[in-house]
């Protein structure tokens, strides 16, 4: 993805590894662009093709005054692995599209990063030639996201082994960022990472 005049770099992570801070310091302290596929995909499921297809798919009660109810939605998706690649199979060729097109025109003028939480998962990292991965000690990453969210320890165990492990991301990417001892530790990674790819 990069050229001699363009930089884009994607970057992901497990839930509570702490991309949103990593992402905050690219953007405010190094210059980055950001652009994040979730909110790409917020924005694709307004798309009343996008609705129309998923009303089919999933059944009316998924649609409530023409928008998508994304919470009774996601009880059937996230119940369901088959269920699940049947909502990317309409949403995530989509989702693409739209990013590229962002990442096109953001990169004429910055440096790019894309925050994909599935980025792996949905086989993206194979436009990016800068990979970076979020993680930290699972303690922490434990103790984050019951404090962010609100949940038992139970509730954000379950939702941390529902996501694909680090081991197994671990092979795709070419940076690993650890975010357990916070950003004034992890800025001199992210520095060194920005010199590297700039």
């Amino acid at each position: 993805m990069n050229s001699k005049s363009r930089v884009v770099a994607a970057l992901t992570g497990s839930i509570a590894t702490g991309k949103t801070v990593v992402l905050d310091y690219f953007r405010d302290n190094l210059g980055f662009k950001v652009v994040s596929a979730d909110s790409v995909g917020h924005e694709i499921l307004k798309n009343a093709e996008i609705i129309e297809k998923i009303g089919r798919t999933f059944g009316a009660e998924v649609i409530k005054n023409g928008s998508i109810d994304r919470k009774t939605l996601g009880k059937i998706v996230f119940a369901d692995k088959a269920q699940l690649a049947k909502l990317n199979e309409i949403t995530h060729p989509a989702i693409l599209q739209k990013t590229f097109e962002i990442i096109d025109e953001l990169s004429q003028s910055s440096p790019v990063i894309l925050e994909a939480a599935i980025l792996i998962e949905a086989g993206w990292h194979k436009y990016f030639d800068t990979v970076m991965l979020t993680w930290c000690k699972p303690e922490i990453q434990l103790n984050r996201l019951m404090t962010r969210d609100n949940i038992s320890e139970e509730e954000a165990k379950i939702r941390i082994a529902s996501q694909m492990s680090f081991e197994a991301k671990k092979p795709f990417a070419t940076h690993i960022i650890d975010t357990s001892y916070g950003i004034e530790v992890t800025r001199f990674t992210l520095e060194k990472i920005a010199r590297e790819i700039l």
